[in-house]
């Protein structure tokens, strides 16, 4: 969506033009390029791949290279893109740009909107999943809502349809206002869908409770909730465990760590003996809940089902999760958070608990 400026002079729009023109940070002169600061040379060396593209907006593999130079440091790079594609966008909406102007305005959302993709397909890949994994997106507003809210609502035939759940936890981390009224429909839509997968339909009700709209989410906790008292012992141990799940993507940490006790609780009853993720999940929503004891407890537990040399490989989880996921980062201060580690991997890289994770 434009954004609107009021333009009260010739005087700001000419200024306007100039900085389009030429990065803010180029209008002073430069020291020379070996006695730049690092961070200095890393935003040259990304200005001058996004100039390099902005100048031929043909090339697929020039296109790859830009993406890459974005991304390298990529709080950098959509940073610096970001402010370019505003000012320019800015400046063609007060009626002051020409088309040269316009023509760098399409090649800056081409560039875009290949980062964002980009930036999305390396987030899904790193197999964590964290409020304010995609935070980074918001450099790139309003660009990236409207984007990301075109391809969920009006998906183009090059977009899989199934990847349009990968959409809702960036929309999520960047679209913090109730959006415009067509939207919100557009989205209730989706959520009434039948035809709809079920994934989807619940995750777009949790972000509409996000944005204070929770009857959909509340009908799907209901639901799930019904379903806890239904089955066997093993079934509503599964079904408790999807409450859980759900009160999570809700945000809910007390009540998602309530309803893990609970499943640990019938799993006990029932001598059924829960997954090494299941125990991971506690851990990290008992953690964000504030409570360390029964984190650290619950990923010990999940720590010495690892160590069993009978655990079916496919249920073992990665050591980067220990290691750098956010959610357990109040866990990696504790001075027993180094033994539990070595109990599930044996001995590896030293641990840096001063990390949070959030590179």
């Amino acid at each position: 969506m434009p954004i609107h400026y009021d333009w009260r002079s010739l005087v700001q729009g000419s200024a306007l033009v100039a900085l389009v023109s030429v990065p803010a940070h180029a209008q002073v002169e430069q020291p020379a390029q070996a006695e730049q600061p690092p961070q200095a040379r890393k935003l040259a060396a990304i200005d001058g791949a996004i100039e390099k593209w902005l100048a031929d907006q043909v090339s697929t593999k020039l296109m790859e290279q830009t993406v890459s130079a974005v991304l390298k440091d990529s709080e950098l790079g959509m940073s610096s893109l970001g402010k370019q594609l505003t000012a320019t966008e800015a400046l063609m909406q007060s009626g002051l740009g020409t088309r040269k102007h316009l023509g760098r305005l399409k090649g800056m959302r081409s560039l875009a909107t290949q980062v964002t993709l980009e930036f999305l397909r390396r987030t899904a890949k790193s197999d964590m999943t964290y409020v304010g994994q995609y935070g980074q997106l918001s450099l790139l507003q309003p660009f990236a809502s409207e984007f990301l809210m075109g391809l969920l609502l009006e998906t183009p035939e090059w977009y899989p349809f199934t990847f349009r759940i990968r959409l809702v936890p960036a929309l999520r981390d960047i679209q913090l206002q109730l959006p415009r009224a067509g939207r919100i429909d557009g989205i209730v839509a989706l959520i009434n869908n039948q035809q709809e997968s079920e994934g989807l339909r619940n995750a777009l009700a949790a972000m509409m409770a996000q944005w204070g709209r929770t009857k959909y989410a509340d009908t799907v906790v209901n639901r799930m909730r019904e379903a806890t008292m239904e089955g066997d012992g093993e079934d509503r141990i599964r079904t408790t465990i999807v409450l859980a799940d759900y009160y999570n993507v809700l945000r809910d940490y007390q009540r998602s760590a309530g309803a893990y006790r609970a499943a640990q609780a019938l799993a006990a009853g029932a001598d059924v003996e829960l997954l090494p993720v299941t125990w991971y999940s506690s851990a990290c929503v008992h953690a964000l809940n504030g409570d360390t004891k029964r984190a650290m407890k619950d990923l010990e537990r999940c720590a010495q089902m690892h160590a069993s040399p009978d655990l079916d490989p496919s249920l073992r989880l990665d050591r980067k999760l220990f290691e750098s996921d956010p959610e357990i980062a109040a866990l990696r201060q504790d001075k027993r958070f180094a033994a539990i580690v070595k109990l599930a991997f044996g001995d590896g890289v030293e641990m840096d608990t001063a990390k949070d994770g959030r590179k």
